[in-house]
């Protein structure tokens, strides 16, 4: 493993004689980069990063293949006996005509059921469910537009929803963090007699657990109640595929007819639930990576390179010690809570 020695630079807002050769943030810890067979160690754990991680997409690939394409035969066999025994059925019915017929039913993505023919894709409820999953990238595409002005509108309204969206997530997970790390705190002087990593895992377990319940399982529950001919399984589907803004949209809430007197409400009501699980997600994942422990992507970047000469030969800069009254914001990559006076170094070769 080769190393080589590099020099911090002096912030533009500090003293020149603050800074000391060789150190971080003026710590007074000379450090060197981590190399194996001459390149950097984390382009090494990148590279069999995006290896491991196309093996997986490939594996993925093959596995859902063998699970889903029998049955997707299967389906497409019965499919193609019951148009044979309608076309022998009523032989005055031309076979490309029910094709064409069946073709424009698909595309336009419109219920061909005469107890639907009143049923509006586009009143306020299925509206309200089909903003919220453009602007969250949900997308289950149960519903689209389909007139040029509808689609342009679409674009339009994602540019902008989207980044919106998005700012609006994250400031009601910063707000939540507030009282999040104030328990965080609570545990940490109940449990003095563990370690910091053990109360952090503690806490994390806690607020996983909050996450399952209310916004996992009681859901789950609730859909399982509501939802003529979904199983809990479904439910839980459902609500996984949604949470994980995947969208696959084989299954829609309130599309049933024993939903019908109330759809508008109940598919709002999906609406807001899919916004206050995406926040109790965010929330979860970012006490989560918080944990330098558990995120293992920092492993991957760069700075995890850099090593001290100290100590038996030298050490890594830890995360788990840097807090908010750090000086130094080189390692605070998960954290956003800084009480820092210093910038990121730039390091020169």
């Amino acid at each position: 493993m080769g190393l080589t020695i590099y020099q911090s630079i002096t912030p533009a807002d500090r003293p020149v004689e603050q800074a000391t050769d060789g150190a971080i943030c003026g710590s007074g810890h000379n450090y060197q980069i981590r190399k194996w067979l001459g390149v950097r160690r984390s382009s090494w754990l990148l590279f069999f990063y995006v290896l491991g991680y196309s093996a997986y997409l490939i594996g993925g690939s093959f596995l859902f293949c063998s699970i889903e394409m029998d049955n997707e035969q299967h389906l497409k066999s019965d499919i193609s006996r019951r148009k044979e025994e309608f076309v022998l059925r009523y032989p005055e019915v031309d076979p490309e005509d029910l094709e064409n017929l069946i073709s424009d039913i698909t595309y336009h993505g419109i219920s061909p059921l005469e107890k639907s023919k009143n049923n509006s894709n586009w009143s306020f409820g299925q509206s309200f469910l089909f903003t919220v999953t453009i602007v969250t990238t949900i997308g289950y595409g149960h519903i689209n537009p389909v007139t040029p002005a509808g689609k342009l509108t679409c674009i339009v309204y994602a540019i902008l929803g989207i980044p919106f969206t998005l700012m609006f997530l994250s400031a009601l997970v910063q707000r939540l963090l507030s009282p999040t790390y104030s328990f965080l705190s609570s545990l940490l002087e109940k449990l003095s007699n563990f370690g910091h990593l053990e109360v952090r895992l503690v806490h994390l377990a806690t607020m996983g657990t909050i996450f399952i319940l209310l916004a996992f399982l009681a859901p789950s529950v609730v859909f399982w109640a509501l939802e003529p001919g979904w199983s809990f399984l479904d439910s839980v589907y459902f609500v996984f595929i949604s949470l994980t803004t995947i969208g696959l949209g084989d299954y829609i809430p309130g599309d049933s007819d024993e939903t019908l007197f109330y759809r508008d409400l109940y598919k709002t009501s999906v609406g807001i639930y899919l916004l206050f699980g995406l926040v109790m997600l965010s929330l979860t994942l970012t006490v989560y990576y918080d944990i330098p422990q558990l995120n293992l992507g920092l492993h991957l970047h760069r700075h995890r390179d850099i090593y001290t000469g100290e100590r038996n030969g030298g050490r890594n800069h830890k995360d788990s010690e840097l807090n908010t009254n750090t000086n130094c914001t080189m390692y605070r990559i998960v954290n956003y809570s800084t009480n820092t006076n210093c910038t990121m170094y730039r390091i020169v070769n």
